[in-house]
């Protein structure tokens, strides 16, 4: 917000009065925004199956923040078996996202990674 009201102004960021580095900012930065890319690609993939808006995102938040229950179709006394077997194999590996978190699968799929 500071920086719509001073676009030019120089502002440090700061934890019980120390600054935080640019490094972490950007880090904490990256992680939510490839959090929410994740959630809104599940919540694309259930919505094209042919479910509503709010069971998209309910699947979305609960398979990729592995929360357990959620809203709409995935209730507490629901399942997952009226979904395609697709949608479900999709929906298994954003559990596994989840649990292994964003940025270790995000380094599987690197090529420097596969190298010596």
């Amino acid at each position: 917000m500071k920086y719509l009201v001073h676009p030019r102004g120089i502002f440090a960021l700061r934890i019980s009065g120390k600054p935080v580095r640019k490094q972490i900012v950007y880090a904490i930065s990256g992680f939510f925004f490839l959090y929410i890319a994740m959630l809104l690609l599940v919540t694309f993939v259930v919505a094209t199956s042919g479910q509503d808006i709010v069971t998209s995102i309910s699947v979305a938040l609960a398979t990729v923040g592995n929360i357990g229950p959620g809203f709409g179709n995935i209730g507490p006394a629901e399942n997952y078996a009226f979904l395609s077997a697709p949608v479900k194999w999709f929906l298994s590996f954003a559990m596994l996202v989840g649990r292994l978190e964003l940025y270790t699968v995000l380094v599987l799929f690197t090529p420097t990674f596969w190298k010596k």
